[in-house]
C-alpha cells in the first residue's frame, strides 16, 4: 500500500519559523517612515510611492497601530476596487466616472474633496482626478465609458504589480541578506525544515545547521539522502516561499505555490520577474456577475498565466494507495474554500475511507471552530444533503479526522 501525503501550508508556517511575513510586518518594516512616525509624521519611507502604498498610509492614519487588523491587503484591494470602479457608499456614485466628469468640467481637486468627509473617499478622488488629468493632457481623443473604465482598471493593476514586486523584495531581504546573496537566513531555514519534518516525518534527525541539510557533491548542492523520503509527499503552499528554491536545490517532492512565489533573481529597480499574486477571490467575482470586469484582479485568473506550476499537485489514488491531507498554519478562511472543495471532491472525501484529514496547530493557534465550519460548509455542497449533515460524524467514526498539537 502506498501512503501519500498532501501538505497544505498557510502563512502560519512561515511566521512560526521566524519569518516576518504578515502584511502588517511588511507595512511597518518596508513602507512606514518609522523615524518620522515618532514625531507624528505618518508617511511613507523616502523613495517609496504608489497607489496601494499610499492607500495603506491612509488606512494607518485612520486606524493607527493599536490593532493592525485593518492591514489585510487583499481585503483592502477588494473594497477599494468596489468603491472606485463601481459605487462608493459615501459618494453614492462611481468614483472613476464622477472624477472624469469633474476633470472635464474643469473643477479643481480641492473643491471636489471638500464634498466628502471620508479620508479614503478623498484619496480615491484625488488619485482618479490626477490620473484623468494626465490622460487628457496626453491625449484629447474622445473615450467611451468602457474605454475609460478599462484604462482605470489597467492602471490600478499596474500599480498592484509594482506593489507585489515591493513585497517580493521585502520577503527576499528577510530570507537572503541583501548585502550578500549567498548568506541565507539560516534560523528560518532550519526552523522550516524541522517543522516540515515534524509534520511529515521524513527523517529521524533534528536539524541544527544548514550543513546537515545540504551538502556539496561535485560542485553541486544536493540534499541529504533522507529527504528522498519526501517523494510521496506533495506540498500545496499558500505562501510565497518555496523551501527548496531558497536552498537552490532540486525539490525532492512536488511543491506548488498557489498564489505565486518569490523569484530567484536579484531584486532590481526595474525588476519584472515577480510572480507574487495579490488579488480577489474568484468565487466572489463568479457569484456577482456585475463585477465581471474585476476578473483581471482574480488570483485564479492570474494564476492561469503561471507556466512554472507543476501539471498536477494532487497524487492519483488506486485500490493500493491511501492519502492523508495535512494542514498547518492556514487560517481556513472562506476565501480559500474553493481550493479545499476541489481537493475533497477529487478524493471523494465522504465515500473513500482511504482519505484522511489531519489539522496540525501550535499552542495559542487552535482553530477547532474553523475546522468545524470548513467541513460543514463542504458537506453542504454534497448532492446528498443527509450525507453532508453527518460528514464530520462519519470522519470521526472512521478515524479519518484528527487535530494534532505540535509542541
Amino acid at each position: 500500500m502506498k501512503y501519500y501525503q498532501l501538505l497544505i501550508l498557510g502563512n502560519g508556517f512561515d511566521v512560526h519559523c521566524g519569518l516576518q511575513s504578515h502584511y502588517r510586518d511588511f507595512f511597518r518594516n518596508a513602507l512606514l517612515d518609522t523615524i518620522g512616525n515618532n514625531f507624528g509624521l505618518r508617511q511613507l519611507r523616502a523613495g517609496v510611492s504608489g497607489f496601494w502604498e499610499n492607500l495603506l498610509i491612509e488606512y494607518y492614519k485612520i486606524y493607527g497601530d493599536a490593532d493592525y487588523s485593518w492591514c489585510d491587503v487583499e481585503k483592502i484591494i477588494k473594497e477599494t476596487l468596489l468603491c472606485v470602479i463601481f459605487t462608493d457608499k459615501e459618494s453614492s456614485t462611481c468614483i472613476w466616472k464622477n472624477s472624469y466628469k469633474n476633470v472635464k468640467a474643469g473643477r479643481s481637486p480641492y473643491a471636489v474633496l471638500q464634498e466628502f468627509t471620508n479620508p479614503l473617499t478623498q484619496y480615491y478622488y484625488s488619485y482618479c482626478m490626477q490620473f484623468f488629468s494626465n490622460l487628457l493632457v496626453r491625449n484629447v481623443k474622445h473615450y467611451s465609458d468602457e474605454e475609460l473604465q478599462f484604462l482605470m482598471i489597467e492602471n490600478l493593476l499596474q500599480e498592484l504589480h509594482s506593489f507585489e514586486k515591493r513585497f517580493c523584495k521585502y520577503l527576499k531581504d528577510n530570507i537572503i541578506n541583501p548585502q550578500n546573496n549567498k548568506e541565507l537566513n539560516e534560523k528560518y531555514i532550519i526552523n522550516a525544515i524541522n517543522l516540515l519534518n515534524e509534520i511529515v516525518r521524513f527523517s529521524d534527525r533534528q536539524y541544527t545547521d544548514i550543513n546537515n541539510i545540504v551538502k556539496r557533491q561535485e560542485g553541486t548542492a544536493i540534499l541529504f539522502e533522507e529527504f528522498s523520503n519526501l517523494r510521496l509527499t506533495n506540498i500545496l503552499s499558500f505562501n510565497y516561499t518555496a523551501l527548496f528554491d531558497i536552498l537552490d536545490v532540486k525539490s525532492p517532492c512536488q511543491y506548488s505555490n498557489v498564489h505565486g512565489k518569490l523569484c530567484n533573481k536579484p531584486c532590481e529597480k526595474d525588476c519584472d520577474s515577480s510572480s507574487v499574486i495579490f488579488g480577489i477571490d474568484d468565487g466572489f467575482i463568479q457569484s456577482n456577475s456585475q463585477y465581471a470586469d474585476l476578473r483581471l484582479f482574480s488570483k485564479t485568473y492570474r494564476k492561469m498565466f503561471d507556466t512554472s506550476a507543476p501539471m498536477s499537485i494532487l497524487p492519483s489514488l488506486n485500490e493500493n494507495s491511501a492519502i492523508t491531507i495535512k494542514f498547518y498554519g492556514h487560517s481556513l478562511n472562506e476565501a480559500d474554500y474553493s481550493y479545499f472543495q476541489s481537493i475533497f471532491d477529487y478524493y471523494n472525501l465522504y465515500g473513500n475511507n482511504r482519505v484522511a484529514l489531519v489539522f496540525y496547530y501550535s499552542q495559542g493557534y487552535e482553530q477547532t471552530d474553523s475546522i468545524y465550519r470548513l467541513i460543514n460548509s463542504y458537506g453542504k455542497t454534497l448532492i446528498n444533503q443527509e450525507q453532508g449533515k453527518n460528514l464530520i460524524h462519519k470522519l470521526l467514526l472512521e478515524n479519518r479526522l484528527k487535530i494534532v498539537e505540535i509542541k
